[in-house]
């Protein structure tokens, strides 16, 4: 499943690259010039997650899940842009450890750990030039769910209400955008929790240990509205 939805994206970013550099109709959407004329655009974003936990034992980003929703950007200066967007993000973690025994073969573990939130992301843009922006912010996220579970040769034990995740998760966000048409736009992310969500003791025993921490990369296509 992750090899799939690698080989999708990096079919995603070929087509993008690729109208970028042929189409005449990629002109910038954000005309310097006229920044104090228009105050606010809006749009839609839809793409994928590549997510850790750092902390739980395992190491690797694949939980693949879905990021989506709405997104609006102002333009105070010639070259800043300020986004502000309401998303479902879908985040977690994904393990698996392999056991060779002489006296019972091969075996299996795995591991699973589904967060979902809803994010508020606040970007500072800069504009590169008519097609690329860098990025920095911050992002306030409200857990609205969790699931955590293992397929174990040992007995694991898992109890919600025992094992709980804060609430609120606050991350630092690096972000990289281009224009390949007018009004779309691939967004590449990077985002690390600021503080743990879930603490040292709440962690289930035999999965990981120190507090652990969001990580993760998204891609995502962006849709503006002239």
């Amino acid at each position: 499943m992750i090899k799939r939805w690698g080989i999708l994206l990096v079919v995603v970013c070929f087509l993008a690259t690729s109208a970028s550099a042929q189409s005449g109709k990629g002109r910038g959407f954000f005309k310097r010039e006229d920044y104090d004329n228009r105050v606010f655009y809006g749009g839609l974003v839809a793409g994928m997650n590549f997510s850790t936990v750092d902390g739980d034992g395992y190491s690797g980003y694949h939980k693949v899940g879905f990021n989506g929703g709405g997104i609006v950007y102002i333009q105070p200066a010639k070259r800043l842009l300020v986004s502000f967007s309401l998303l479902y993000s879908q985040k977690g973690s994904r393990g698996v450890t392999v056991y060779d025994s002489y006296y019972t073969g091969t075996t299996i573990d795995k591991y699973w750990l589904n967060l979902n939130y809803v994010e508020v992301p606040l970007v500072l843009h800069f504009l590169l030039n008519d097609k690329w922006q860098i990025g920095g912010g911050a992002s306030y996220a409200r857990l609205l769910s969790s699931g955590e579970g293992a397929f174990s040769s040992v007995p694991t034990y898992f109890n919600a209400s025992l094992q709980q995740f804060h609430q609120q998760d606050i991350e630092y966000i690096i972000s990289g955008t281009m224009q390949f048409y007018t009004g779309w736009f691939l967004d590449a992310t990077y985002q690390y929790s600021a503080a743990t969500i879930r603490d040292a003791d709440k962690i289930p025993v035999g999965f990981g240990g120190g507090s652990q921490y969001n990580g993760l990369f998204s891609l995502r296509l962006i849709k503006l509205i002239k």
